[in-house]
């Protein structure tokens, strides 16, 4: 079955391994996990499930090369679940490998997509460069630049298109508006800028990315070489979309809802939560007797990819609700709880960060 992927939609996978024959992609093995430095969560459960040249990067590495980090966002609103799964990602790659780390305001592309003006894109920058500090990111080791202000990226954009047609991009893409067509060959430059040479020349990139963002990534390993005959296509590693609250489709901004924004206030994270899909059974005697469906649920999910770093602690919690030994409502109560927490003090250390978030895009 032919899948075409939609880096602009909010549709959910219907089929990863479909994905590995369709597209080419790489599994994430254990050989390859076992590589890596302190593998954070996402690769010990498998939420990085595939990659492009991943091992290629990693052999750079470890012969000692410089080797890069680049990912970025869309400008259009506050960083949410599906959001922070990618920053974790970004980060364990820039502070694993001493990568250092580009990340791109992708406000061009918020105009083009969402007809949003590029002063509106500047305040959610700022607001997003503090997310980005409270995750973690080391900025010492960082370059964080928006699209429309970067002039050595236009011009890689310029180049890639002189080399694409337009069959090419509907091929990847689907029949698209021209302004999403050309936002996508910016993103090719945003990738390859790391190998310019004011930033030390051709080297391995990684992109770590959700797996509806592949198409990007293929265009732009298509276009590497034909770009500059010394660039290296761009390596990349994938992880499984993370579902909205009602798990009908991936967590997005479009649907405020059924997401939790890292800026969410505490009641209304518990609010959300308590709306969420379970895997619950009817009745409260099924529950006991047959236990949950933890793989429906996606108040398991919130734990299993975000809110229960250690993996014994996660096991526990899995059996409780598959033997019945909690209720649904009990079970999300305790989640909601945990999550309040954490983003408690998230938000906390994200105050104390937006001056300095200011001054990074001020430096421009």
């Amino acid at each position: 079955m032919n899948e075409r992927i939609n880096p602009w939609g909010d549709d959910l996978c219907s089929d990863y391994s479909n994905l590995f024959k369709e597209f080419g992609l790489q599994h994430a093995s254990d050989g390859l996990v076992a590589r890596l430095p302190n593998p954070n969560r996402l690769w010990r459960r498998g939420i990085v499930f595939a990659h492009r040249d991943f091992d290629k990067f990693l052999n750079s590495f470890e012969k000692g090369k410089p080797v890069a980090v680049m990912s970025g966002i869309k400008p259009t609103g506050d960083f949410h679940l599906g959001s922070k799964l990618t920053v974790e990602q970004i980060i364990y790659c820039q502070k694993a490998f001493s990568g250092k780390l580009f990340y791109c305001i992708a406000d061009l592309e918020a105009f083009a997509d969402n007809g949003q003006s590029l002063e509106t894109s500047a305040e959610h920058a700022i607001q997003n460069t503090a997310d980005l500090l409270a995750l973690g990111m080391d900025e010492r080791n960082a370059l964080v630049y928006k699209q429309s202000e970067n002039k050595a990226v236009s011009n890689l954009a310029f180049i890639a298109a002189r080399k694409t047609t337009l069959a090419t991009l509907d091929a990847i893409y689907g029949h698209q508006n021209l302004g999403l067509y050309f936002s996508a060959l910016m993103q090719s430059g945003d990738i390859l800028q790391p190998q310019l040479k004011e930033f030390g020349g051709p080297k391995h990139v990684v992109i770590p990315v959700g797996i509806d963002q592949d198409p990007h990534i293929r265009l732009c390993r298509d276009l590497a070489q034909k770009i500059d005959p010394h660039f290296l296509p761009p390596a990349a590693t994938y992880q499984r979309l993370f579902r909205s609250l009602d798990g009908t489709t991936k967590m997005s901004k479009r649907d405020p809802l059924n997401v939790i924004s890292l800026n969410d206030e505490q009641e209304l994270i518990k609010k959300k939560v308590m709306r969420a899909l379970t895997g619950g059974r009817a009745t409260a005697e099924e529950q006991k007797r047959l236990g949950g469906e933890i793989e429906k649920c996606v108040v398991h999910e919130l734990m299993f990819f975000h809110f229960q770093d250690d993996d014994m602690a996660l096991k526990k919690f899995q059996e409780r609700c598959t033997s019945g030994g909690i209720s649904c409502g009990d079970c999300k109560k305790e989640v909601a709880q945990k999550i309040c927490s954490y983003l408690k003090n998230f938000q906390e250390r994200k105050k104390k960060l937006l001056p300095k978030a200011r001054k990074m895009l001020e430096k421009q």
